[in-house]
């Protein structure tokens, strides 16, 4: 199997919540993703911990790995992410892929899995807080207003915390996306204005808060708001993820 690495970046989760800082102050965090196929997860993950040298040239701040959650229909989907304090140092680190002192183990990933797509993206709304792993909905959304899509989520999550759930999202605006892989069948060429992940620490208790979401008001006052907004869903998955290297 062959992995063509151009970035060694991320996506979505965690730790980014350490990396924010005031608009005016410094520019925001930046992370990027890269999409794969492989047949052995677990072998892929036990390269991704063990991997410090990529991970310290790189310069990335947090670096970990989400699988697609079933596995059914394509065993081993998944990607890399990974956070930086700006987009600067999260473009320059795609610098370390192409380093001949880095070679034997780019090799080593082009072993085990394949080359899906990438993106990178801003930070637009850090983590508010970071699991060592959890499961996740995943989604990428087309919607004009922006501020207003994620003013509602944080009324949705809000909502989630007063019922005693751990929920918690983030969000990102992406850039370069090109094909992002979404669906059985291969890459899905799309434009999304922002990318969410919406996390629990357990399947279960994710699952719960999406019980309340189809039974409850919380689910009715949340789409209400949300049809207003001319909202399009163009990537939604569940995964479950993992944080595998930290700087911190």
């Amino acid at each position: 199997m062959k992995l063509t690495m151009t970035v060694f970046l991320s996506l979505i989760f965690a730790s980014s919540a350490a990396l924010a800082g005031h608009h005016e102050e410094q520019p925001d965090p930046a992370g990027g993703s890269i999409f794969f196929q492989t047949d052995d997860p677990a072998a892929y993950i036990a390269l991704l911990k063990s991997d410090e040298k990529l991970f310290k040239a790189s310069g990335a701040v947090q670096r970990g790995v989400c699988f697609n959650s079933t596995g059914m229909t394509e065993s081993g989907r998944g990607w890399t992410y990974a956070f930086y304090p700006n987009m600067e140092s999260a473009l320059a680190g795609s610098d370390a892929l192409v380093d001949p002192k880095n070679q034997d183990m780019v090799r080593k990933y082009q072993a085990v899995s394949n080359f899906r797509g990438s993106v990178h993206y801003t930070v637009i709304r850090p983590h508010p807080r970071s699991l060592a792993s959890a499961t996740a909905r995943n989604i990428a959304v087309q919607v004009d207003d922006v501020a207003a899509y994620l003013g509602a989520l944080e009324t949705m999550e809000a909502k989630g915390k007063a019922k005693g759930l751990d929920v918690a999202f983030s969000a990102y605006t992406p850039m370069g996306a090109g094909p992002l892989f979404s669906g059985a069948n291969g890459t899905v060429p799309y434009v999304a204005d922002v990318l969410v992940h919406f996390d629990a620490p357990t399947s279960g208790e994710l699952g719960k808060f999406f019980d309340l979401m189809s039974s409850t008001d919380m689910g009715s006052d949340f789409y209400d708001t949300v049809a207003k907004l001319d909202r399009k869903l163009v990537m939604d998955q569940i995964v479950r993820c993992m944080n595998t290297n930290s700087a911190m």
